[in-house]
């Protein structure tokens, strides 16, 4: 096997070993093998082989913004740890000295196998346990500016997982802000107390509450974070392409403007479609996108907007209506029904420079208690011009339905629960999560299981039980999983010869086991 180029510090990267159970099988039946073991394989386990199996380690530990002038731990394995903390759920970094000893991966995949040496360096004067003190990992991170993490995320990184066709080809994005509740520390720089529950949802209904009900609301200490998602139009697809993080106090739009305009030059006509909500509205800035990087922008309209009521007022004196659904009761009269209408052309806002094309989605409604029919309006306005109107709103349903990325970043992923109120950390711990997330999208779209996008992190783990009591073997440059009763069987069956040629090898790894305990 071709040996890989030393990387910072002088260290090489991990043997990369390919998955191939046909190969492995033939190999064991005549016990020609390197290594076999039994194992708790996981589903990080089989993730991090995934990241072992691109180029992607060589990457980061060229790329990120290195805060040392000598290493002596490779970031990729510093990286690498990062992604095993996401994996398990925790960005606390003391779990570490737990999680390196959890998968069959880090304690044996590559560097460790048939090795008695624990570790990147002979500096330690007690005896090692794992690889790296997990104190160590939490110095580098917190040693790195957090402006770079920033920019290495939406440069470097966004680079690779271009070459690697992360970004549809539709082109179509999502831009939504959620707010993260911190605890009420000081040392939380930034963090801003705002009407949100502890859950960094905005209470309802704010203008509408007296003096006194404002003053029972309880108000959180929280920052705010932009998420730009790449999404599909049809089928499951996510991949975060950039994200902003402020105080809890920052609107959308400034933080939209310095993350959708920034993409954009850096990757001119990678974006094609921008879906907001109603707090991004801004004509100057709609002017931008499409202006400058051709890009058109859907947004539905506010109810106290008087372009809103503009529209409603043209689509019903003047337009026709395009009849979506219609319910009846059982006597044939409609109960509800929805209809939809355009208007091609509008002035929305006196900044923009380009026509809006509004759709309206009316409801209409039979209320039995007032004996007469209600309509209930929706708006979207948009710089492209859409053939039919319910193209639009497919489009925008999209916006709601990716919701559940946001929930699962909150109480999946823990995104708020950062180690510490020390900034770089606040910065790595939501740089990890986004990432750690994409590249898990692009292993399961990679791997034919797309419709286990929708599912949570704890399910991913507990669904992908390749090895709960299984053997892992190793042979060359490929590796095998098997089911320990399946494996039982097969040295069970061996000829004579391949059974104590397997005997000696188990008998070689067993003195190296004692050694390492020794």
């Amino acid at each position: 096997m071709t040996k890989t180029a030393l990387t910072k510090g002088g260290f090489r990267l991990p043997t990369v070993y390919k998955k191939s159970q046909t190969h492995v099988e033939t190999c064991l039946s005549q016990a020609d093998i390197d290594y076999a073991d039994l194992t708790q394989w996981s589903f990080p386990d089989e993730f991090l082989c995934f990241v072992l199996q691109t180029d992607l380690l060589s990457f980061v530990d060229r790329t990120y913004p290195n805060p040392r002038e000598k290493n002596e731990i490779p970031i990729w394995f510093l990286i690498t740890c990062q992604f095993l903390m996401r994996l398990h759920q925790t960005g606390k970094y003391r779990h570490l000295r737990y999680l390196l000893h959890s998968g069959s991966l880090l304690t044996r995949f590559g560097y460790n196998v048939g090795s008695s040496r624990i570790g990147f360096n002979d500096k330690n004067k007690k005896e090692r346990k794992t690889a790296i003190h997990d104190d160590s990992v939490r110095k580098f991170f917190k040693d790195t500016n957090k402006a770079d993490i920033r920019q290495w995320y939406h440069t470097d990184l966004q680079r690779w997982f271009k070459t690697k066709k992360a970004f549809h080809h539709t082109g179509l994005f999502i831009l939504d802000q959620s707010h993260l509740v911190v605890p009420d520390n000081e040392n939380y720089k930034g963090a801003v107390k705002m009407p949100v529950d502890e859950h960094g949802q905005l209470y309802s209904n704010l203008g509408t509450l007296t003096k006194e009900q404002k003053r029972s609301l309880v108000y959180h200490p929280c920052y705010t974070l932009s998420v730009l998602l790449n999404v599909s139009p049809i089928k499951a697809h996510y991949h975060i392409a950039g994200y902003e993080f402020g105080p809890g106090n920052e609107d959308e739009l400034p933080q939209a403007k310095i993350l959708v305009p920034n993409f954009c030059r850096q990757f001119p006509g990678v974006m094609k479609e921008l879906i907001v909500d109603r707090g991004y509205i801004d004509g100057e800035f709609f002017s931008t996108l499409k202006g400058n990087y051709g890009v058109d922008v859907l947004v539905p309209l506010k109810t106290n907007m008087a372009t809103y009521q503009d529209a409603i007022a043209i689509a019903e004196h003047t337009n026709q209506w395009e009849l979506l659904e219609d319910e009846k009761d059982p006597s044939g009269k409609t109960i509800k029904k929805t209809e939809l209408t355009t208007i091609k052309d509008m002035d929305l806002w006196d900044s923009a420079k380009h026509k809006q094309q509004v759709v309206i989605s009316k409801g209409t409604v039979w209320d039995d208690e007032d004996q007469q029919y209600k309509n209930d309006y929706f708006v979207l306005a948009s710089t492209k011009h859409y053939t039919k109107p319910v193209y639009a709103i497919r489009r925008y349903k999209l916006r709601t339905q990716v919701e559940e990325r946001y929930r699962q970043f909150k109480h999946g992923w823990y995104i708020s629960d950062f180690p510490s109120p020390h900034e770089a950390l606040v910065e790595s711990h939501i740089c990890f999560i986004l990432f750690t997330y994409s590249l898990l999208q692009l292993y399961l779209q990679r791997n034919g299981s797309q419709e286990q996008t929708n599912q949570m992190i704890q399910t991913l783990r507990v669904d992908e039980h390749l090895g709960k009591d299984a053997v892992l073997v190793y042979s060359g440059k490929y590796y095998g999983i098997f089911d320990l009763d399946d494996y039982t069987v097969r040295v069970a069956g061996m000829e004579d010869n391949p059974r104590q040629k397997l005997k000696l090898l188990m008998g070689r790894q067993k003195k190296v086991r004692l050694k390492r305990e020794l």
